[in-house]
Order: structure tokens, then C-alpha cells, then sequence
């Protein structure tokens, strides 16, 4: 019996997961209750301490390496963070149905560019 309902709840679950788009993570971060706000800044800090942590373990983060999409300031702050991913997400709606985390890559890339090594 627990085999037949656990299989039909495999069969009812939807096939493809929700994704969390830049429009969605736009849409959080234009709210301005203290949740929706901290909520956001959490997301941007998180998603770019993840592809952070990738880029290092692919090979280093100690300049421009590939893959490489942003090389952030010692002292940069959240709002920065938000404000850099939030313009991009604004001044490219083509890419807005993006995945939020690829969005706020390509919001940092263009707001904090690696320089190139010499």
C-alpha cells in the first residue's frame, strides 16, 4: 500500500520545477517591507558567494579566470549588490526569464568587471 502511494506521488509531482526567474527575484526586491529587502540582499549575497565558491574550485578566483564573471571589491556592500543586479535585470528584459542566479552573475559582471592580469 505505502509502495502504490509513494509511486503515485512521483506520478502526480510535476515534471519540471518551478524556477526562480529575474523576474521573480526583481519583483522581491522592488517590494519594501523589511522581509522582501532582506530576503533579496540574502539571495544576491548567496547566489554570488555560490558562483564565488564554484569559480574557486574550477581553477581560482585570484583574477580573470574562465568562467569568471565578476570580481568584487573588499568593501562592497549589499546594496551595492542589489542595485548592480536590479539595473541589469531593468536594462536587459530579454534576459529577465533568466534563471535568478545567472541574472545576478551577469548583473555583477557588468557592474564589477575583472581587470585583466598583466
Amino acid at each position: 500500500m505505502l509502495r502504490e502511494f509513494v509511486i503515485a506521488c512521483v506520478l502526480a509531482t510535476p515534471v519540471c520545477a518551478f524556477a526562480f526567474t529575474g523576474n521573480d527575484l526583481n519583483k522581491l526586491c522592488t517590494k519594501t517591507d523589511p522581509n522582501s529587502r532582506t530576503a533579496c540582499a540574502a539571495y544576491i549575497e548567496g547566489a554570488a558567494d555560490g558562483i564565488y565558491n564554484t569559480i574557486e574550485a574550477i581553477g581560482g578566483t585570484s583574477g580573470p579566470q574562465v568562467g569568471q564573471y565578476f570580481c568584487l571589491p573588499a568593501d562592497v556592500k549589499p546594496q551595492q549588490l542589489t542595485d548592480a543586479v536590479r539595473k541589469y535585470i531593468a536594462n536587459n528584459p530579454d534576459k529577465a526569464d533568466f534563471n535568478a542566479t545567472t541574472m545576478v552573475s551577469l548583473g555583477l559582471g557588468k557592474a564589477f568587471p575583472c581587470k585583466a592580469e598583466r
